[in-house]
């Protein structure tokens, strides 16, 4: 066996992340928005290195290293033929390159992956590696069920991996901390992902001879005039929203956007100008949001039906004419967008704008937690094992860079998916989206060569280029991955080339204290159907008091108290 790095106790003492000593065997642990990068190149820098020229890409030992995974299924990744989860170029290159072997101890759908899960640490029958939430990390750390990854972590990431954990600002690396020590590998998103959009009919404003939306009010009349002038012919209803009204992290079909309007951030927990910490969903200004947004159902700019209606059935409103806006996030020009303009004629045409925009003409963005997923590894594993899942990582981030060009068998025509990965989990520069589409654009502009574009810069350009020189259908013409990848890049560029028109709103802190295990989940369903009866008109504006007051009692005033110990800390 090879000698290893070995990490110095003066790691366990600055690694990053603001972390509270353990009661009773409760593990806390707290990350905000101002944590240093500093000091996570403290942590590294200050490792005790007892070998040097470390190789993290290198084969993890002589003897083939096997390794037990429990993982998620993606039911809308397509695979070369023949090919599968477990049997993809992806899988096997990575156990060429590492000399290991990734053995599927489960591989479920989505849907029922967090019940696998849970009934794997209940029955402890854990396999060596899988991701988690947040709650179940704190109740695997706090039941001695995982191993601490600290000093393989930061022995063998990758140069790259290491850069895509300090885009964080600490924040990831705060979350997975307990006691001073690394207990999982967080997995890294974009923050762009935050940003809410508004999508429009831009055929259907070029008819009308309407103005590109900034503010709500010129959001209002655009839906008015659409059910009005009923461009199309099928126009039925003014904003497509669907019933998840509110999806921390972004996504489609929301109404983030009207909220943070307002300045509301209800699901965040804010810090306030005293320091202490706030639930947004139960401040005056969401009481004041709900208000004004009630008044967009009572006028018909969004059907109140959308308490009932998912997002598939909103992906149908729009892509049959019937309401031509909604809500999505710079990926929703790839998807929706492009699977709608692919079945349509080429008049048909979708803008997106940053707006509704408040009083300071920015549009306020609730800023996602850069980490939602951990890697955990069962408590016993050995370090090979450890030292496999590291470098497995730094693989599967570099490959994520590039699009695994180089590795397609079939060049960049060849399928792929970073759930092609056998650690099925992304890790993703928080700001990659911003560089990538800024040095697309700077390619286009002559300032950056093509070939010092990464592999996805690559299809971006590729895909954007062809559609503004002959069209979207010659995109789609020349394979789905072009027309796809101008979705991506014109959606993103949309963000960046008006980033200083943001106001990024971070959390207080984006970890969850320990009575939430417990008392959460009642007081989100209690929160959500609250909203939604408000925003229907089937319960007063005038109870939100109400609401606050039972939602403190059932456990809110709990949670409040342990997150403020724990940003306090910090």
């Amino acid at each position: 066996m090879k000698k290893r790095k070995v990490i110095s106790v003066l790691l366990a003492l600055t690694l990053i992340g603001s972390c509270l000593a353990g009661c009773q065997g409760k593990a806390e642990t707290t990350a905000t928005a101002d944590n240093s990068p500093a000091q996570t190149q403290a942590a590294a820098d200050n490792a005790e290195v007892l070998e040097e020229n470390v190789d993290p890409y290198g084969p993890v030992s002589d003897e083939k290293t096997v390794i037990h995974v429990g993982r998620a299924e993606s039911a809308n990744v397509s695979y070369e033929d023949g090919e599968d989860s477990q049997n993809n170029y992806i899988v096997k290159y990575l156990q060429d390159k590492l000399n290991v072997e990734y053995v599927y101890d489960f591989s479920v759908d989505d849907s029922s992956y967090n019940t696998k899960v849970a009934m794997a640490i209940a029955s402890g029958d854990m396999p060596d590696v899988m991701n988690v939430s947040y709650t179940q990390l704190v109740q695997l750390v706090n039941a001695g069920a995982v191993e601490d990854m600290t000093d393989a972590f930061y022995t063998y990431r990758s140069e790259g991996l290491a850069k895509c954990f300090d885009s964080t600002n600490g924040i990831s690396e705060g979350l997975a901390t307990f006691d001073g020590r690394l207990m999982a590998i967080p997995d890294i998103q974009p923050g762009m992902d935050a940003v809410p959009l508004v999508f429009v009919r831009g055929d259907w404003l070029e008819e009308l001879g309407l103005e590109e939306p900034k503010t709500l009010d010129d959001i209002v009349t655009i839906a008015k005039t659409f059910m009005e002038k009923n461009p199309g012919g099928n126009v039925s209803n003014g904003i497509a929203i669907d019933k998840d009204i509110v999806q921390k992290g972004g996504g489609a079909w929301h109404m983030n956007g009207l909220f943070t309007m307002f300045g509301a951030y209800p699901k965040m927990w804010l810090q306030q100008d005293d320091g202490s910490v706030v639930y947004g969903s139960v401040t005056e200004e969401t009481k004041h949001a709900l208000t004004e947004i009630r008044k967009l159902v009572q006028d018909g700019i969004i059907d109140p039906s959308f308490a009932v209606r998912d997002g598939d059935q909103c992906t149908e409103m729009v892509s049959n004419g019937q309401a031509g806006i909604f809500f999505g996030a710079w990926w929703s020009y790839q998807w929706p967008v492009v699977s709608m303009l692919e079945g349509a004629d080429d008049s048909v045409k979708w803008n997106a704008y940053l707006a509704p925009r408040g009083d300071d003409d920015k549009l306020n963005v609730p800023m996602k937690s850069p980490t939602s997923t951990y890697i955990v590894v069962k408590k016993g594993c050995s370090d090979e094992i450890k030292e496999a899942i590291v470098k497995t990582v730094n693989y599967q981030y570099d490959l994520d860079q590039s699009q695994a060009e180089g590795v397609r068998p079939n060049g960049m025509n060849s399928p792929f998916s970073w759930h092609y990965y056998p650690i099925n989990v992304l890790h993703c520069d928080y700001d990659a989206k911003e560089k990538q589409i800024q040095a697309v654009m700077d390619c286009i502009d002559g300032k950056v060569a093509y070939d010092d574009l990464n592999g996805d810069g690559k299809t971006w350009y590729n895909g954007y280029t062809t559609v503004q020189k002959d069209g979207f259908r010659k995109a789609v013409e020349t394979n789905i991955s072009t027309a796809n990848a101008w979705g991506w890049a014109t959606g993103a560029w949309v963000v960046q080339s008006q980033a200083a028109d943001l106001n990024q709103v971070y959390a207080a802190t984006y970890a969850e204290s320990p009575s939430m295990e417990s008392l959460w989940a009642t007081l989100e369903t209690q929160e959500d159907e609250f909203f939604l009866q408000v925003l229907t008109g089937d319960v007063s504006i005038d109870e939100f008091d109400s609401f606050v007051s039972q939602w403190k009692a059932l456990g809110g005033d709990t949670i409040t108290e342990e997150m403020n110990e724990m940003v306090k800390a910090k």
